[in-house]
């Protein structure tokens, strides 16, 4: 893991320390599942969960002060048992919530991006879902529209102890979900613009165009779902990857000239799109392209 400002490794916990505490995860996940609590206190104790396997003697670290807010619920109370918390943890954890493990303490390796995305969501300040699969790309894609990122909690018996797409580990997983929502919603400026270039690829998904070309070019299809689900940033940024994919199908030309014709452009529009990626492209021609997809989003928070 790197500093609490910034990433950390795709995998936490190998194959070989994942099968190793498979029974345990599986028994404390089926555990989990049994308790009436909310997609947030499932979420954080899940969190817990893993976090404690990675760092057995030290993953709950120093408090901050404590603030008013009482959300959440009573850890000591409603972790089951098959935690086995130490006598150390229970000291630490007396009168703690699941909410306070993030407002107030600092847990080993996490950066601080999933802190805050924990505290907004709790506070009902971000739109968060918590999913138990995968989500495709156009099922993403139809929740950012309506301004709400998913994380995906990975709870099957027989995929808690392996890597998720042969690539991270759970605890991993979620974190990274966590740290694209905090990127999702941390971006105020830019967030409008976001939400409207979102809405323009949503509302064409299901063109007969795009969808040929989305199943016969293989770098493309994989580049347009980055860019359509997976990519926090200035829409200025997402247009031009989107554009760049675009001009590396066979259509290339065509193909762009279509997408802007379907998103219904008017000339400056038009003419700004084309001096995108290129030397002549300008402040005017961004600010005619930023002002364009701010008008198309349709929610905002």
């Amino acid at each position: 893991m790197k500093n609490r400002n910034g990433s950390y490794k795709k995998i936490l916990l190998d194959s070989p320390a994942l099968r190793a505490h498979g029974d345990y995860l599986r028994t404390n996940i089926a555990s989990l599942h049994d308790l009436a609590i909310t997609a947030q206190d499932f979420t954080a104790i899940y969190v817990l969960l893993f976090l404690r396997i990675k760092h057995p003697k030290n993953w709950l670290q120093q408090k901050s002060s404590v603030s008013e807010v009482k959300l959440g619920i009573d850890l000591l109370t409603n972790i089951p048992e098959g935690f086995k918390f130490s006598n150390w943890e229970k000291e630490k954890l007396k009168g703690v919530t699941t909410y306070d493990l993030f407002a107030h303490f600092n847990l080993k390796g996490i950066p601080l991006s999933i802190n805050r995305t924990m505290m907004n969501w709790y506070e009902e300040k971000w739109n968060i879902e918590m999913l138990h699969h995968i989500p495709s790309s156009l099922e993403l894609l139809s929740l950012q529209v309506k301004n709400t990122r998913c994380i995906t909690v990975i709870t099957h018996p027989t995929k808690v102890d392996l890597l998720v797409l042969g690539t991270r580990d759970p605890l991993s997983f979620v974190l990274h979900d966590l740290m694209h929502a905090d990127q999702f919603f941390s971006q105020i400026n830019s967030q409008k613009g976001q939400l409207g270039f979102y809405q323009l690829l949503y509302k064409n998904y299901n063109r007969p165009l795009l969808k040929s070309i989305l199943k016969t070019d293989s770098e493309f299809k994989k580049e347009f779902e980055y860019v359509a689900s997976d990519m926090n940033a200035y829409v200025i940024h997402l247009f031009k990857c989107l554009k760049s994919s675009i001009y590396r199908t066979s259509k290339n030309s065509e193909f762009f000239d279509e997408v802007l014709s379907w998103w219904e452009m008017n000339e400056a529009e038009k003419t700004a799109s084309h001096h995108l990626n290129t030397p002549i492209f300008d402040s005017a021609d961004e600010l005619i392209l930023k002002s364009f997809f701010e008008k198309n989003q349709e929610i905002i928070k």
